[in-house]
């Protein structure tokens, strides 16, 4: 008997608000079973009769979400549609109730795909895009390497991740991206472990190497620096914008590409920059040396509440102008202005790489800048300059970048200032 699968709200009347939760109802020989998911729409957010929910504005992180929204009922129906396949290939009699417990133990936290998601979907709501990015390529990754497997936390033993690191070096990966994905792996392992998904005993990544190798050095010279100075790009905004960037990122010690995104007028005073790395959560602070001031002036009308032109919405007719929250003190709002401001930062920092490119043809390197290059230049002309290493750490790679942290968190600050002075005189 054919089984019905229909996406549709759970319309009670004991639902709180004027929301009520997206549901798959599956029906199976007269009886009807139920799936809940983690949404939940407003009525007219919903489009019974097709099954999918509608955009009502025009906002994009509405529609974002909307798309979202639609994307998982897809992937929960072709779900259940798998489970009933599999229960008539078994020839037995089943229930709605059986395909709903079945579908559920699918999307049980055992499963290292499905802890991963609420993993991901816990640092989105957190606002952590970047991080819910890192575990969701690890995922994608590591289910191309699973294939047809479903694999549980309890199932994965050492023999089973040396199988995962052989395979990641034969996509072809680079040892150190392969380092990255196993120490994402492991830390969500390690999640999975604390919250009872995964055996106590021994971790399966003993014989795991998290060596980094060493890389090619990817600083510039002073005199290369110094002819990207020189280039005349008056008449060229994007390429200045990024030319700029790229110096703000020198200037300020290596400052990262989403640092720089990020950063507010209001983290500058008492002439010092105090941000906090999106990466890590590490308090940063930078005394504002001349070049860093002049680009800040440069911006400073333009902007508004950032400091660099990143956060900003372009429209048609050229103009540009900076994102802003439209009501702080909403908790919704906040939450879909941090979602757009995190999908300009991705789409800006592509723009920006890509005329990182067009600098670097016009000074005529072999490779191309990018703002990783910016940090790496920093630390070999403060190397040139005999900073001490316990002040630069040797920031090309020889260690890890927490150990360099590290190493200047634990110096006096005016140590660190009076270097990056002589480095930004260079």
């Amino acid at each position: 008997m054919k089984t019905s699968i229909k996406p549709l709200l759970n319309l009670r009347k004991d639902t709180a608000g004027q929301r009520y939760t997206l549901v798959l109802q599956v029906i199976h020989l007269r009886r009807r079973g139920v799936i809940f998911t983690p949404y939940q729409l407003l009525p007219e957010e919903f489009d019974s009769k097709r099954g999918v929910a509608v955009a009502t504005s025009r906002a994009k992180a509405h529609k974002a979400f909307i798309r979202e929204v639609n994307d998982h009922i897809s992937r929960q129906v072709r779900e259940v549609e798998r489970v009933v396949a599999e229960m008539e290939r078994m020839r037995r009699q089943y229930t709605a109730g059986d395909i709903v417990h079945a579908f559920r133990e699918r999307y049980n936290n055992r499963y290292v795909s499905t802890f991963f998601r609420a993993q991901i979907a816990a640092k989105e709501a957190e606002g952590k895009h970047g991080t819910a990015t890192t575990y969701r390529t690890t995922l994608n990754v590591f289910e191309r390497f699973a294939g047809a497997r479903r694999i549980r936390f309890d199932q994965i033993d050492e023999g089973l991740i040396m199988e995962f690191e052989h395979y990641l070096l034969s996509v072809p990966l680079q040892r150190n991206t392969v380092t990255f994905y196993l120490r994402i792996f492991r830390a969500v392992y390690n999640k999975a472990r604390r919250n009872g998904y995964a055996f106590k005993g021994a971790t399966p990544f003993e014989g795991v190497s998290f060596r980094i190798e060493e890389t090619r050095k990817l600083a510039i010279s002073a005199a290369t620096l110094r002819k990207l100075v020189e280039l005349d790009y008056s008449r060229k905004s994007s390429l200045s914008a990024t030319r700029n960037l790229f110096l703000f990122s020198f200037y300020a010690r290596g400052m990262s590409f989403v640092d720089m995104a990020y950063l507010r007028k209001s983290d500058i005073y008492d002439g010092v920059i105090h941000y906090r790395r999106q990466k890590t959560g590490q308090l940063f602070t930078v005394r504002i040396v001349p070049q860093l001031q002049a680009i800040i002036d440069h911006y400073l009308d333009f902007c508004g509440p950032w400091v660099l032109p990143v956060m900003m919405d372009a429209f048609p007719d050229g103009s540009y102008q900076p994102m802003v929250c439209e009501d702080d003190n909403d908790p919704q709002v906040r939450k879909e202005f941090e979602v757009q401001l995190y999908l300009r930062y991705k789409y800006a920092r592509s723009s920006y790489w890509r005329y990182l490119s067009r600098i670097s043809r016009d000074l005529g390197l072999k490779r191309n800048l990018s703002f990783n290059v910016a940090r790496h230049t920093w630390a070999s002309l403060a190397q040139d300059r005999d900073i001490p290493v316990a002040v630069i750490s040797k920031s090309l790679g020889h260690t890890s970048e927490k150990t360099t942290h590290i190493y200047l968190s634990e110096l006096n600050p005016e140590k660190i200032d009076r270097a990056n002075q002589l480095v930004t005189q260079l």
